[in-house]
């Protein structure tokens, strides 16, 4: 039948980041003319409409972020997952690295389940974390949305120079002088020993976690898969370490370059440099692809993506703002660094930011890497590009058919 319909679940009001990458996804399948119901989760309406749908056979397959929606807990009926009911595949939008403890949705059971996965190496982190889920994932780094108004995007004159846009992440190491937080916390000496040359490895080195620690280990001699699996859960330390370190390190690299910034997220006032920072706090989302419009370069890090990558890198290029960003092997296969982009690394970066000075007196050569890298994102990393890969790999595994 190909009448049937997709559910899309949210929960508006959760998290206005959420809400608004939902409603990208759900502009996405509707612009492939594909027949979409939006649901909220705490709509009981939109449930019992779901749930019609459902006993009717009118639904091709659901999907939410985090498995947002598998588990239905309504009144008066007994609780129950969704896929155990009803023999339809559900697609699960994760937003972060699968070792991160605030993704969620990965450990559900469901026998026509696909996860998305931003970075190429979180597909062997679940071989080992979730085997039974290993041979249905998809990667899918999020995509970019332009920002709603009217804005000129391409204009020489905009209101900020250089923006950055994130919070320090898990700052209470820093507050606590720095220390690494396996430092803290009981672990033995043997394991922190290794700990700290996976942090001095990633604090030198664009790569993630989970790589990093895969090489101290083959380094040392620790082959077997018995000692990644030993060491797999301290990969959420080195997350909470490594990501809040690079953020702060990044910013502060630009400060030493007395590059003024714009600084958009909470926390930063804990820093030592935060007075050479123009410091705005917390925004929605929706008003960071207004910063990303008004802004002519955005600064970032690669948010533990070096093989993959996230929706502010695709969200700046689709607003006009030049990136400048840590290195990432998926980007550097899908733009030409110097030409769409500049990408840094921890060894040399804080020469590399030098080039921020450079574009903001050259607004020529700004502008034509700003019309760059917005021609590549436009073509191939909106969402209607991302769901149609979701869209062929239901095919593909499940027979879904296309319109």
């Amino acid at each position: 039948m190909n009448n049937k319909r997709i559910i899309i679940f949210d929960v508006a009001g959760r998290h206005p980041a959420l809400h608004s990458i939902v409603c990208g996804i759900v502009d996405g399948f509707r612009a492939l003319d594909e027949d979409v119901y939006y649901c909220d989760c705490k709509n009981i309406d939109h449930l019992c409409s779901v749930q019609d749908f459902l006993n009717k056979g009118e639904v091709k397959f659901c999907l939410g972020l985090y498995g947002m929606g598998m588990e239905w807990n309504i009144e008066g009926e007994d609780r129950f997952f969704i896929c155990d009911k009803y023999d339809i595949p559900h697609v699960s939008v994760m937003l972060d690295l699968p070792y991160n403890r605030c993704a969620t949705g990965y450990d559900i059971k469901c026998e026509k389940h696909i996860i998305t996965v931003l970075d190429y190496t979180a597909i062997d982190y679940l071989k080992y974390a979730y085997p039974d889920k290993s041979d249905r994932v998809l990667f899918l780094p999020l995509a970019g949305m332009a920002a709603e108004g009217k804005y000129d995007i391409f204009s020489a004159d905009k209101k900020y120079d250089v923006s950055y846009v994130a919070c320090p992440w898990m700052y209470n190491w820093y507050r606590e002088g720095s220390k690494r937080p396996w430092h803290n916390n009981g672990t033995n000496k043997y394991i922190t020993a290794i700990l700290d040359d996976v942090a001095d490895y990633l604090e030198t080195n664009t790569e993630n976690v989970w790589s990093a620690l895969k090489l101290v280990l083959r380094e040392k001699g620790f082959e077997g898969d018995g000692y990644l699996r030993q060491m797999m859960p301290f990969c959420w330390d080195l997350l909470l370490y490594i990501k809040t370190w690079r953020r702060i390190k990044g910013v502060e690299m630009l400060v030493k370059n007395d590059v003024r910034v714009d600084v958009f997220g909470s926390g930063w006032e804990i820093v030592p440099f935060a007075d050479k920072l123009s410091l705005h706090g917390d925004i929605s989302y929706g008003e960071t692809l207004q910063v990303y419009a008004q802004s002519k370069i955005l600064f970032q890090d690669a948010g533990e993506f070096n093989h993959g990558a996230n929706d502010r890198t695709f969200n700046a290029m689709l607003n006009g703002a030049v990136l400048v960003t840590e290195y990432s092997k998926y980007l550097d296969d899908n733009f030409v660094n110097g030409q769409d982009l500049f990408m840094y690394d921890w060894k040399n970066g804080e020469k590399q930011v030098e080039v921020i000075h450079e574009l903001l007196n050259d607004d020529c050569r700004r502008l034509a890497m700003a019309v760059n890298a917005y021609g590549k994102a436009d073509k191939n990393h909106r969402w209607k590009n991302r769901v149609q890969q979701i869209l062929l790999a239901l095919n593909l595994l499940y027979d879904i058919e296309l319109k």
